[in-house]
């Protein structure tokens, strides 16, 4: 499972014409607009995020290479739009950040009806009418990982993305480009679990959830909560004919850019594995590197457009693989192998397909459609679990 999620990227005008008493780093009040003529700009909701912060240093690492093709234009700026109270943190870790491109922070609320996606458009397409430009929001907020009420908390979730949509809906008319709006859903919404794929072999993007039930337990409503985010999104594009890539990661692992200070499910639940505070888990998953990457290729590439991806490894691996990768880590960090026992969850076999086997149809169409080739879960595991090691020791 993944945190939920939209995404963006836009044209944007010389950064030579923006204002000159903004800084390359900067928090900026919703009433100050750059003055740009033409532009490019990543809007990422949820940017200091696990994923989001992802996205955000893949756009920044690609400004200090050379374009790969003559006529590929890079981001002038990235947007990375946090809660309000995270806003200066989050300033002050880009400051240190050295890019070519412009990082500013705004703040943003998923719950307040669309009015800080709002202003955060507003400073990208302020006065700049109908010249050619290019915008891709990437949704990537939304709140994962068991809380007080999860049922309201997936209702929430829905309500977010839905705004996301509407809002973005609003933004480019008479522009060349309108803004691409990339929506980060889950495997959840592809099949609940014990879940029959439809073909019954193996889950594909034509899945959809439709067994998982709102209230039931917060597992399930967050599952519920992603297949009708989703759902809804693409209801609403179709309806207020806004241009929309979906990407579902199955559950997302791997070294968090920056260090852990992302307050991620999934590095709390590597955590306790290599602890020995809990059973190592047999999981369909993803490299969170990989599924940055793929949004980034979701927002460049005209012909993913209206296109739904699942970004996964396609088997799982087993809990006691898993738990040896893990064991390795710690001994190549040199803690003494054994000095913590690694337990493993050996009684789950994998549900309607079984640990294994082929689980998922979907390299085939992230390579082609998308230029991504996962890592393996072996190779994830290891890095993430040395990047957690060395924090602690």
């Amino acid at each position: 499972m993944a945190t939920m999620a939209s995404l963006p990227v836009l044209i944007l005008l010389p950064i030579a014409l923006q204002t000159a008493t903004l800084s390359l780093t900067q928090v900026m009040p919703a009433s100050a607009f750059a003055a740009a003529s033409r532009r490019r700009v990543s809007l990422v909701t949820g940017a200091n995020g696990y994923l989001g912060r992802e996205i955000v240093s893949q756009l920044l690492s690609e400004q200090q290479q050379e374009p790969k093709y003559e006529d590929e234009m890079l981001d002038d700026e990235v947007i990375c739009l946090v809660r309000e109270h995270r806003v200066e943190d989050e300033k002050t870790y880009w400051d240190g950040y050295s890019s070519r491109c412009k990082v500013t922070v705004m703040p943003y609320d998923m719950l307040d009806n669309g009015e800080s996606l709002s202003e955060a458009l507003d400073y990208v397409y302020q006065g700049i009418g109908s010249l050619d430009q290019l915008c891709n929001v990437y949704h990537v907020a939304s709140v994962f990982g068991p809380t007080e009420n999860h049922k309201e908390t997936a209702l929430e979730n829905v309500k977010g993305s839905e705004d996301v949509v509407k809002v973005v809906s609003r933004y480019g008319s008479g522009c060349q480009n309108t803004p691409t709006c990339i929506v980060t859903s889950s495997m959840a919404a592809v099949r609940a679990t014990n879940q029959t794929p439809k073909n019954g072999k193996w889950y594909t993007h034509e899945d959809w959830n439709t067994e998982s039930q709102l209230g039931a337990n917060w597992g399930q409503s967050y599952q519920w909560s992603k297949a009708q985010a989703e759902r809804r999104c693409w209801a609403l594009a179709k309806e207020l004919e806004v241009s929309m890539v979906s990407l579902c990661p199955s559950f997302v692992f791997g070294p968090p850019s920056g260090g852990m200070a992302t307050n991620s499910y999934s590095i709390q639940l590597v955590g306790q594995w290599i602890r020995g505070h809990g059973e190592v888990q047999s999981r369909l998953c993803v490299d969170v590197r990989d599924v940055a990457k793929a949004h980034i290729e979701a927002g460049r590439r005209p012909s993913a457009i209206g296109q739904r991806f699942i970004i996964s490894t396609e088997s799982r691996l087993s809990s006691t693989v898993t738990a040896e990768v893990l064991k390795r880590a710690s001994a190549g960090v040199g803690l003494v192998s054994g000095a913590v026992e690694i337990l493993c969850d050996t009684n789950f076999d994998g549900g309607a397909i079984k640990i294994g086997e082929r689980e998922v149809d979907c390299e085939r169409r992230m390579q082609n459609e998308l230029g991504v080739v996962c890592r393996s879960t072996e190779e994830t595991m290891k890095d993430m679990a040395i990047a957690l090691l060395q924090v602690e020791n």
